[in-house]
C-alpha cells in the first residue's frame, strides 16, 4: 500500500501546466530566428542511484541547488540534497537533510543570514508524508526545521517578504486540495488555509505562490482527476488573511498543467506548462499570460508530435522570459532538456535541445552570473542512473583555478571556447573562479583602431589588481588588417590603453598575441596603424654651427604624438626639436624614439654630419713647353665624406687627383683645382705655368691635349698630325 502510495504521489509531483482550447500548434522550427546560447559547461551531482534537481538560486558567487537523492540515503529512502557550487560548476559543498523516510526539497529562498527550503518529509518509510520548512546558513548547516499538516501533504512552493514566509503546495485526505500558509521568519504559523473547487472527486495542487506589497497571494496550479475533464491549470488570488477571493480555470477538455510561473513587470502573471487539448497532437509545452485580474492575455503553444512541456519559467531582466521543460527527439520515450527564449509576448525569439543519452529534462534555469542561464533538472546521458544536472548557457566563458603547488612560480588558467587562450597570474596561490565574457559588440566601447573583439575579464577579488600574462587568438582569415599591426588595449577610467603586444606565434590561420593586463579589465585586440618616426631638420652642419634636428614629419595615423626622445651622440634629448653641436668634425648617430596617444611607438635612426673644408696640396710644373705632356697631382686630406678634385685648364675640366696635360700654345696658363665633399665643402686653388715654344720650329698653334692616368700621346698635336699624313700620301704614291 505504501509503494502504490508513493508512486501516485509521486506521479502528481511531476505534474502542473494548463492548455487552452483553439490554441495553435506552433512549429518550433518555424518561429525564431536568433541564435541560441552556447553550451558552456553541464555537470552532475549524485551517486550510484537515483538523483533529482528540482531547482536553485543565484548566490554572490555561484550557485545553489536543492532537490533530492537517494545516493545519500542509507536507509534506501530519499533525502533532500543541497549543493553549493562555485561559477564555473565545482562543487563547494554538499549536505543532505532528512531521517529514516523520504524527504524531498522543491524549493529554496534566499534571505539574508541564509537560504528557507520547502519540501516534504516522513518521519519513516511507512508514514505519511508533511510539509517540510527549514533554514541553513552559507555553509549549508541547519538553524532550525519544522514539519507541518497531518496527513499527506507537501510544498511545492515558497516565497518570502520581510519576515513573513508563504508555502504552497497540497494536503490529502480523501481527495488533494491546494494548500497555502503564512509563516513567521522562524516558520511559526500565521495563518494555513486549503482550497477546493466544486469538481467532484478532483485534486488541486498549488504549484507557486506569489506575494505583492499588499501581502495578497497569487497561487497557481493544477486541478486534476475530474470526470469530465482530466486537468485544468488553475490560478487563485487569496488575501491577507488567506481567505479566497477569486480563481478561475484554463484549459480544453484533455490534459492541461501548469508547472512553474513568474511575475511580469506589469502586474500579471506567466504560467508555464504542457496540454493535450484541442490541436496538440500528443502533449506541447504551454505558455500563456494572464492579467492581475486572472483575464487570460494571451497563449502559445510549442513542440514536436510527440510528448513535450515545459517545468520551469525565469523572467528574464533583458525583457522576455526563458521557458525550460523536455523535448522528445530520441525517439517515443526518449527527450533532451529543452530551452525555448521568448519576447515578452511569448513568441519564440530562439530554441534549443541539451542532452546525450536516453532521458534529460530541465526544471527552471535561473539567472546566470553576468549573463546567461544556469539550466538545472534530471540527466541519465552521464550515467546508468539518473543524476542531478546543471547546463551553463551563455554569459562568459569561466574556470575554477585550483591551488598552485607550493613551488609553483604561479598560476595559469586555460580556457576553452573562447578568444583568450590563457591567463597566467604571478601569485602561486589562488583559488575561485576566473571568468571571460565576450562583448556582443565592441566597436560599441569604441577602443583605438579597429576592433576584432573585445572581452571582460573578472578575476578572484584576491588578484583582482595584480598583473596577469594574456594570450589572445585570432582567426587572421576573418580580419582585413595585417597582423603586426593587431595590438591589445585595456579600458581606463580615462579612456584606452595599448599595451605592448607581443606576437607569440602565427599559424593555420591562427595568430596568438600576448599582453600584460589587469586581471579583472575590459581588454580588446584591435588594428592600429603604429605611428612612423621620421628625422628631419639640419642632417649637415659646419663645425661649431647649431644644428636643430626635427621630428615634424613623423606622423600618428590614429591619434596625436606625444612624446619624442632623441639620443644624439650617446646624449638624450626631449621634444619635438633637438638642437646640438659640435666643434670636431664626423658623423654622429642620431635616434629617434616616438610615442603616440595610444601609447604606441616607433623608432628611427639617422647620422648627423658634422662637416670641416678639405685641406688641399698642389704639385705642378712651374713651366711646360708646346705639345709635351706635364704631370699634375692633388693631395687631398679630408675628415668627413669623400672628395672630387676637379682640374680646370680654360674651358677644359678632368677629374682625378692625378692627370696629365699638355698645352697647344704658349704663355701663362691658370690652372684652377677645385675640391669637393660629398657634403658641399668646396675648396679652390689657382696656379699659373709658363708654356714655352718649341724648339723645332712646329706651329705654334698646335692643340692641346690632356690625359687622366690612361694618356693617349702626349704632344701629338694638328701640325704633326698633317706631316704625317704627307708621308703617308708620298710612300703610297711610290709603291704605285
Amino acid at each position: 500500500m505504501r509503494r502504490a502510495l508513493f508512486a501516485v504521489l509521486f506521479a502528481v509531483l511531476v505534474v502542473a501546466a494548463p492548455a487552452t482550447s483553439g490554441v495553435a500548434l506552433a512549429d518550433e522550427d518555424e518561429a525564431g530566428n536568433s541564435a541560441a546560447l552556447t553550451e558552456r559547461w553541464a555537470k552532475t551531482v549524485g551517486g550510484d542511484a537515483d538523483d533529482k534537481l528540482a531547482t536553485g538560486v543565484q548566490t554572490d558567487d555561484g550557485y545553489l541547488v536543492v532537490g533530492w537523492s537517494n545516493s545519500s540515503a542509507e536507509d534506501g529512502e530519499y533525502d533532500g540534497y543541497v549543493a553549493k557550487l562555485d561559477r564555473a560548476g565545482q562543487t563547494e559543498w554538499e549536505h543532505s537533510y532528512g531521517g529514516a523516510g523520504t524527504d524531498k526539497l522543491f524549493a529554496v529562498e534566499q534571505v539574508d543570514d541564509g537560504y528557507l527550503l520547502a519540501g516534504m518529509s516522513s518521519e519513516s518509510a511507512d508514514a505519511a508524508w508533511t510539509g517540510w520548512l527549514l533554514k541553513i546558513d552559507d555553509e549549508g548547516d541547519v538553524q532550525w526545521e519544522r514539519t507541518y499538516g497531518d496527513g499527506p501533504s507537501a510544498f511545492w512552493s515558497l516565497a518570502s517578504s520581510g519576515d513573513s514566509v508563504y508555502v504552497g503546495g497540497w494536503q490529502k485526505d480523501s481527495t488533494a486540495e491546494a494548500w497555502a500558509m503564512e509563516l513567521e521568519s522562524d516558520g511559526t504559523p500565521v495563518w494555513s488555509n486549503t482550497y477546493d473547487t466544486a469538481r467532484s472527486g478532483a485534486d488541486e495542487y498549488v504549484s507557486s505562490v506569489f506575494v505583492d506589497e499588499s501581502g495578497e497571494l497569487l497561487l497557481t496550479g493544477t486541478i486534476e482527476g475530474s470526470t469530465f475533464d482530466p486537468a485544468d491549470a488553475w490560478a487563485l488570488k487569496v488575501g491577507t488573511d488567506g481567505e479566497l477571493q477569486w480563481d478561475k480555470t484554463y484549459g480544453g477538455t484533455e490534459f492541461d498543467r501548469i508547472h512553474d510561473a513568474a511575475a511580469s513587470d506589469d502586474g500579471g502573471y506567466v504560467l508555464a506548462g504542457r496540454t493535450a487539448s484541442d490541436d496538440a497532437d500528443d502533449q506541447d509545452g504551454w505558455v500563456f499570460k494572464i492579467e492581475a485580474d486572472g483575464t487570460k492575455a494571451w497563449e502559445h503553444t510549442y513542440g514536436t508530435e510527440k510528448k513535450d512541456g515545459f517545468f520551469g519559467i525565469h523572467n528574464d531582466p533583458d525583457d522576455g522570459y526563458v521557458f525550460s521543460g523536455n523535448k522528445h527527439v530520441l525517439g517515443e520515450d526518449g527527450a533532451d532538456g529543452w530551452v525555448v527564449k521568448t519576447d515578452s509576448r511569448g513568441v519564440k525569439q530562439w530554441g534549443d535541445t541539451y542532452g546525450e543519452g536516453y532521458w534529460d529534462k530541465f526544471w527552471p534555469v535561473v539567472e546566470g552570473h553576468d549573463g546567461g542561464y544556469l539550466a538545472i533538472g534530471e540527466s541519465t546521458s552521464y550515467s546508468e542512473n539518473r543524476d542531478g544536472w546543471m547546463v551553463r548557457l551563455g554569459g562568459p566563458v569561466e574556470a575554477a583555478i585550483e591551488d598552485a603547488e607550493a613551488n609553483s612560480s604561479g598560476t595559469t588558467v586555460r580556457f576553452d571556447a573562447s578568444p583568450v587562450q590563457t591567463v597566467r597570474l604571478s601569485d602561486s596561490n589562488v583559488s575561485g573562479v576566473f571568468s571571460v565574457s565576450e562583448e556582443a559588440d565592441a566597436e560599441v566601447l569604441s577602443p583605438p583602431g579597429e576592433p576584432v573583439y573585445a572581452v571582460t575579464m573578472d578575476s578572484p577579488e584576491s588578484v583582482a589588481d595584480s598583473a596577469a600574462m594574456v594570450e589572445f587568438t585570432v582567426r587572421t582569415d576573418e580580419i582585413d588588417a595585417n597582423v603586426s599591426d593587431l595590438r591589445v588595449a585595456q579600458q581606463t577610467d580615462d579612456g584606452w590603453s595599448v599595451l605592448e603586444t607581443t606576437l607569440v606565434e602565427e599559424s593555420n590561420g591562427t595568430a596568438v598575441l600576448s599582453a600584460t593586463a589587469d586581471a579583472s579589465a575590459t581588454l580588446a585586440v584591435t588594428a592600429v596603424d603604429a605611428p612612423t618616426a621620421r628625422i628631419g631638420g639640419d642632417l649637415v652642419v659646419s663645425v661649431g654651427e647649431s644644428a636643430t634636428l626635427s621630428a615634424e614629419d613623423s606622423s600618428a595615423p590614429n591619434g596625436s604624438l606625444t612624446e619624442f626622445e632623441w639620443t644624439i651622440d650617446g646624449d638624450s634629448y626631449d621634444g619635438e626639436t633637438a638642437s646640438v653641436s659640435f666643434d670636431e668634425p664626423g658623423e654622429y648617430p642620431v635616434n629617434l624614439s616616438i610615442t603616440d596617444s595610444n601609447g604606441i611607438g616607433d623608432k628611427a635612426a639617422g647620422t648627423l654630419v658634422v662637416n670641416d673644408e678639405p685641406e688641399i696640396s698642389v704639385d705642378t710644373p712651374d713651366s711646360a713647353t708646346v705639345g709635351k705632356a706635364e704631370s699634375f697631382s692633388a693631395d687631398v686630406s679630408n675628415d668627413v665624406g669623400n672628395a672630387t678634385v676637379t682640374w680646370q685648364f680654360g674651358d677644359a675640366e678632368v677629374e682625378g687627383e692625378s692627370i696629365e696635360h699638355s698645352f697647344g700654345s704658349p704663355g701663362t696658363k691658370t690652372v684652377t683645382v677645385v675640391v669637393e665633399d660629398e657634403y658641399g665643402a668646396t675648396v679652390t686653388e689657382e696656379v699659373t705655368v709658363e708654356v714655352n715654344s718649341q724648339d723645332d720650329g712646329v706651329d705654334e698653334a698646335a692643340g692641346e691635349s690632356t690625359t687622366g692616368g690612361d694618356g693617349g700621346v702626349p704632344g701629338f698635336g694638328v701640325g704633326a698630325a698633317l706631316v704625317a699624313l704627307l708621308a703617308a700620301a708620298l710612300l703610297a704614291r711610290r709603291g704605285n
